[in-house]
């Protein structure tokens, strides 16, 4: 499968600019990837309070709105 009909898969159905659905396809995988090196974090044998400061470092990272990155990018 190529980007094209990866993308027409998942947000084919909203009707996107270009532009916006460049926006849409950046910020999932953004938002996946983040939550990968949650996982892997989780998994390693670290203490409370280091998790907590990745959890703090990541958590503001997380879940980017396709319509702030426009705003982010400038």
């Amino acid at each position: 499968m190529n980007a094209n009909d990866h993308y027409e898969r998942l947000y084919g159905d909203l009707g996107l600019s270009p532009q916006d659905a460049a926006r849409w396809v950046f910020a999932s995988g953004w938002n996946a990837a983040l939550e990968e090196v949650i996982k892997r974090v989780n998994a390693m044998p670290f203490g409370d309070d280091t998790r907590a400061s990745f959890a703090v470092y990541i958590g503001q990272m997380m879940h980017i709105d396709p319509t702030e990155i426009q705003d982010r990018m400038q």
